[in-house]
């Protein structure tokens, strides 16, 4: 079945995808997302191009070159590549300016920094929750009230001629006018409790039947009301203040434990192309050293002493060796454009990643380190157990957050006023602070829920985070210990393997002197010397490898126990007697 069939049959073929991104594009755009020109470009494209092939990529920017005059061309390079220097236009860089600069321009550091920042802003807004509120109301209404029976009444009077009467009152239709307003201060309490002081006037204007009425009221009204059980205490009520306070000491642990794991994956970054670059050193130095050898097997090829054949062992020597230059080279690029991106210096562009030279040189000294010590302290220093500490006390503050919600709500309202009604405001306002017209109230509201399994299930919630939270902070002492331990093993293990590193060089050496004397000699053929050249580079190669592994170990160490190389530092005192220069050969 051809693909367009299939695609028909099974209603996906461009029509339908073409539908489907159609459809798509219009709820983006009637969903009122703001997106800038490019953005709209992008989208309008993706639309045009519904159900066509991707685009290729365009590999080649200019006329691709056949394999044999490229192989001409490459072969022509063995003396520039084994000549060639990388100190030439490269920044220097030493470990100290990675700190700084690292520090200073890194964006992971950039984007962590604004964590304690806005955990600092909701600790302000959590403590104006008690701040004071201006309230204010006005109202305005006009009634055309129409005439209209009322309530019968009977009268009781010492005249005879009224006693015992009774009549209807009857409304007259009346235009009536009432303004209202008043204005107060809301204050919540740390209590729980709702305080407020109000001051009202009311102006209502009656006319009607040739008559008129006009009467101002006016009141000052405080009250009060107090949750006892549920939403009641201080306690409760800045619980959100302590929370948010504790989420601004998480944040900062974060942060720093951020710059902490930036700062040595730079550092990492920086031995790791130290690597790289000394490694290239060497290749190079290996690939000079065949092309050497090149020569003097052709030499003693002119000169008869040996074998037209020998020739072959020593070109593949030089090709192998070419190889390898190639593949060091790519890794200097790969490992200084993961240095730069850390970095972020305009002045060493991703697109340029051999801009950069390492200027420090590893610190090729034995430590002598307390283990057990070292352990103890990361237990204080690892910034992960003061963050799960942090929320361990916010814990119990939800705990009782989550205690208190159980409990009923019972509150009590109090209310005190004074009032005056006159034919004026003035009049009425004044008469209304001479205490003769006090009112008072007070009054009490329950509510209690008559299973409460929401609350209660909450509450056992809580208490089983915080179970949890527990268990994962001792499980991570555990893992903190383990770490120390490890790491410190792992720094004596690359010291160790510095000094056999170095004895094998030293062998391989020897041993690559001796076969091409030997070779000249007569009693050695080619393919020896290709072989001892070989062990040579593995193990130069080999002790490059384990000297940055080594400075790596010691940041690895650092972090473990929760501190920085170069900074506070590991408190591990050197053994100058046992440096590479002085070990046993």
């Amino acid at each position: 079945m051809s693909h367009a069939n299939a695609s028909s049959k099974t209603g996906h073929g461009p029509r339908t995808r073409r539908f489907f991104i159609v459809s798509l594009a219009a709820s983006f755009a009637s969903g009122c997302v703001p997106y800038d020109a490019p953005v709209s470009h992008r989208l309008q494209r993706l639309i045009d191009e519904a159900g066509e092939p991707p685009r290729s990529l365009p590999l080649a920017s200019r006329d691709p070159t056949s394999l044999e005059d490229a192989t001409t061309a490459f072969i022509e390079r063995d003396d520039a590549l084994a000549n060639r220097s990388d100190d030439i236009d490269a920044r220097v860089l030493s470990i100290d300016d990675l700190r700084l600069t690292v520090i200073e321009n890194n964006l992971d550091l950039r984007v962590a920094a604004f964590g304690p920042r806005l955990a600092e802003e909701s600790l302000n807004a959590e403590r104006a929750k008690f701040d004071a509120v201006f309230v204010a109301d006005v109202s305005y209404a006009d009634q055309d009230l129409p005439t209209g029976n009322s309530n019968i009444f009977s009268i009781t009077s010492n005249d005879p001629a009224l006693d015992k009467g009774s009549g209807i009152f009857t409304e007259t239709e009346i235009d009536r006018e009432v303004f209202k307003g008043g204005a107060g201060v809301g204050v919540p309490l740390p209590t729980g409790a709702e305080v407020g002081v109000k001051q009202t006037v009311e102006i209502d204007d009656k006319s009607g039947s040739g008559l008129r009425s006009s009467e101002d009221r006016a009141g000052t009204v405080f009250s009060i009301s107090q949750p006892l059980l549920r939403g009641g205490g201080v306690a409760v009520n800045t619980a959100s203040i302590r929370l948010a306070r504790l989420g601004v000491g998480v944040e900062a642990a974060k942060n720093k434990l951020t710059l902490i794991r930036v700062l040595a994956n730079s550092e990492k970054a920086y031995w790791r192309l130290y690597a790289a670059q000394r490694q290239l050193d060497v290749q190079r130095e290996q690939l000079a050293l065949a092309i050497e050898n090149l020569g003097v097997v052709e030499q003693l090829i002119g000169e008869g002493l040996t074998p037209p054949v020998e020739r072959f062992a020593a070109e593949l020597a030089v090709a192998q060796q070419r190889e390898a230059m190639i593949v060091a080279e790519t890794a200097v690029r790969l490992r200084s454009r993961d240095l730069a991106r850390t970095l972020n210096r305009a002045d060493l562009p991703l697109g340029d990643p051999e801009a950069v030279r390492v200027a420090s040189d590893p610190a090729l000294v034995r430590y002598m380190i307390d283990a057990d010590s070292l352990a103890e302290r990361a237990l204080e220093e690892r910034l992960e157990l003061l963050e799960l500490e942090l929320k361990l006390a916010a814990d119990a503050v939800k705990i009782d957050l989550a205690e208190n919600a159980t409990l009923p709500v019972f509150v009590v309202d109090f209310q005190y006023g004074l009032g005056d009604r006159s034919s004026t405001i003035g009049s009425s306002l004044a008469g209304s602070y001479d205490f003769d017209n006090p009112k008072w109230a007070i009054g009490a509201r329950a509510e209690i829920p008559i299973t409460n399994d929401a609350a209660e299930a909450r509450y056992r919630r809580s208490l089983l985070s915080r179970l949890q939270r527990t268990a994962t902070r001792e499980q991570k002492r555990l893992a903190i210990r383990q770490e120390v331990f490890d790491a410190a093993d792992v720094l004596e293990q690359n010291w160790q393997r510095i000094l056999a590193a170095r004895l094998s060089v030293i062998a391989a050496g020897a041993n690559y002197d001796a076969e091409q004397r030997l070779f000249r000699e007569g009693l050695r053929n080619a393919q020896d010397v290709l072989v001892a050249l070989q062990q040579l580079g593995k193990a130069r190669m080999n002790e490059v490898k384990v000297i940055a592994a080594y400075q790596v170990a010691q940041i690895d160490l650092a972090y473990a126990s929760g501190t920085l190389l170069g900074y506070a530092g590991t408190e591990i005192a050197p053994e100058p007697t046992a440096t590479p220069d002085t070990a046993p050969r």
